[in-house]
């Protein structure tokens, strides 16, 4: 069972941008014009004569008309990199995409050659939008890859940035006090599982009671939104866990 705590905000459920619509509609009303630039393909046949399909479909953000906009793109063109570093060539800009699909369809082909059963592979990456406004502009990269094994691979990026510099926010820019987040994500978590503090949460199945500062995070007009990819806390078993620490408990280790 995942350990996963969604969101009941409906922002965090809603793909933004990333309907059956041209890839490059955007949304003007938004802060921060985002455009969605989409990219499929899939092997030919697919499926074969065994049975085997490789299917790719990709969507990411792409920010406009703003005087940022470069440098917000490229900080997630270098995240799209590492999501597809197994697939040459280098990803410098995004017209290299179609490039990477290719290579993903042609290791595709490649292994199902040398096997004797069907190899149903798969490459999904879509994003939403969590906080788009003139303090912040928050994205939330997810990627679905499955090139057979026991299960896929899911991974859940969030990106932060400031809109009046274009940079990439880190936890240092936003909170004051480090090892009180720590104690109040753990606490979070035990309230919403109704766990009393003297449970170890080793017994749970998570590698420690004291979890390490989240890489993925959002401040949101709600709270702080934190996502712990599976591995990073606990085994692959428990999924990935998300926890929206309310406004008024994250209020006093904000930086003025």
């Amino acid at each position: 069972m995942s350990s996963s705590y969604l969101l009941s905000l409906p922002i965090c459920f809603i793909l933004f941008a990333c309907q059956n619509k041209p890839s490059d509609e955007g949304n003007k009303s938004l802060t921060i014009p985002v455009t969605t630039k989409k990219f499929s393909s899939k092997s030919n046949p697919c499926p074969d004569s065994l049975g085997s399909c490789a299917e790719v479909e990709i969507k990411v953000p792409y920010i406009t008309d703003h005087p940022k906009a470069d440098l917000i793109n490229q900080i997630i063109l270098k995240e799209l990199s590492l999501v597809m570093e197994n697939f040459p060539p280098d990803l410098k800009s995004l017209q290299d995409i179609p490039t990477k699909i290719d290579s993903f369809i042609s290791q595709h082909q490649s292994f199902s050659q040398e096997v004797d059963f069907p190899q149903r592979w798969s490459f999904n990456v879509f994003y939403n939008v969590l906080e788009n406004n003139d303090n912040s502009l928050s994205i939330l990269l997810n990627t679905d890859i499955y090139t057979g094994g026991a299960h896929p691979l899911n991974d859940i990026c969030i990106l932060s940035f400031n809109p009046e510099t274009g940079k990439k926010v880190i936890i240092s820019d936003i909170l004051k006090n480090e090892k009180a987040l720590k104690s109040l994500i753990v606490k979070e978590f035990r309230r919403k599982r109704n766990l009393s503090d003297t449970v170890n949460l080793t017994d749970e199945g998570f590698y420690s009671n004291e979890w390490p500062l989240p890489r993925n995070f959002a401040l949101l007009s709600q709270g702080l939104y934190i996502v712990y990819n599976a591995y990073e806390i606990g085994p692959y078993v428990l999924g990935s866990t998300e926890l929206l620490i309310p406004i008024d408990a994250i209020k006093p280790l904000l930086i003025n």
